[in-house]
């Protein structure tokens, strides 16, 4: 389905959060995950009701966040360089320091990804230089000494299918791809300027990189290994997919530009908060919520219009 215009899908609700929000994940019980990189904490939406349902404390500054079906909730802390695990009862059972160097400067420290099938957390540290893996099947998770020496990560998705992970390096304009049986690189995929955010759709087997020092999306096609670029404005920040395949892409003059895989182009454009950074699809509502981090906020986006 094709989306026309800002008329058919827009934001429904501005949920007020904690200061400086960045990045949000969503579980299988109508949660959305925020990370509140100005504060110590995650809050917590209730996406039935569309109002915060509970304050999580975890690390300094707040960054990137992950959810598991069966494990609970991860979230790297790019101010303390840790990663707090919070069972699926939203629980703090572990705080993993996972490394770095002082006086990096901040944001954009740390990001996190899950492998539900295999049990593992990715680490993207880019203050290391590795991608580091977190065992969240045992109890308590903890970090495995194995790693994977990447220059500048920043961005990490996992591939449900074939389990690989992709890592955005903002310094070096490229994606690199991990194969996680020999924990090594078996790839380096050239994209657009100084990538940052990136998604996978599984269903269509691509990836997209949001190329935040151009005004591209870089879509990698995981069967033929091709990389095309599609042009959505300025400084495009973080990218999600929702179960129609199509692409959801922040840019920080207040917008969600709607990408329509079909025809490959930017076909909308959504009027959100400030600065809006990390976004999530939410299947259950139907909903994509953006981390407003210029005004503390999360903006709901009801796709309903659009379908």
């Amino acid at each position: 389905m094709k989306i026309s215009g800002t008329e058919k899908t827009r934001a429904v609700a501005t949920i007020p959060v904690g200061a400086k929000p960045v990045g949000v994940a969503v579980d299988v019980h109508d949660h959305v995950f925020v990370a509140n990189s100005g504060t110590t904490t995650v809050s917590v939406i209730n996406s039935v009701t569309n109002t915060v349902s509970a304050t999580l404390n975890v690390g300094l500054h707040p960054e990137g966040v992950a959810t598991d079906p069966q494990f609970g909730v991860y979230v790297a802390n790019g101010g303390d360089f840790t990663l707090s695990a919070l069972d699926r009862f939203h629980t703090r059972v572990a705080t993993i320091a996972v490394g770095g160097t002082l006086g990096f400067p901040q944001p954009d420290a740390l990001r996190v990804a899950v492998d539900h099938i295999f049990g593992r957390a990715y680490v993207a540290n880019r203050s290391l230089d590795r991608v580091l893996i977190i065992n969240i099947s045992s109890d308590p998770p903890v970090l495995v000494p194995d790693f994977i020496e990447v220059k500048g990560p920043l961005g990490v998705a996992v591939d449900p299918l074939s389990h690989r992970v992709f890592v955005t390096r903002p310094d070096h304009n490229t994606v690199s791809v991990i194969d996680i049986t020999t924990h090594g690189v078996i790839g380096s995929i050239p994209v657009g300027q100084h990538p940052t955010g990136i998604a996978i759709d599984p269903q269509k087997r691509r990836v997209y990189v949001a190329n935040s020092g151009f005004k591209t999306v870089s879509v990698i096609d995981l069967v033929t290994s091709s990389v095309a670029n599609i042009d959505v404005g300025a400084s495009p920040t973080a990218v999600a997919v929702d179960s129609h395949g199509r692409v959801y892409v922040t840019h920080p003059d207040g917008l969600v530009r709607v990408i329509d895989p079909s025809s490959a182009s930017a076909t909308a454009r959504i009027s959100v908060g400030s600065q809006p950074q990390g976004l999530a699809f939410e299947p259950h509502s139907n909903r994509v919520y953006v981390a407003n981090r210029g005004d503390g906020t999360v903006s709901a986006i009801d796709l309903a219009g659009g379908q």
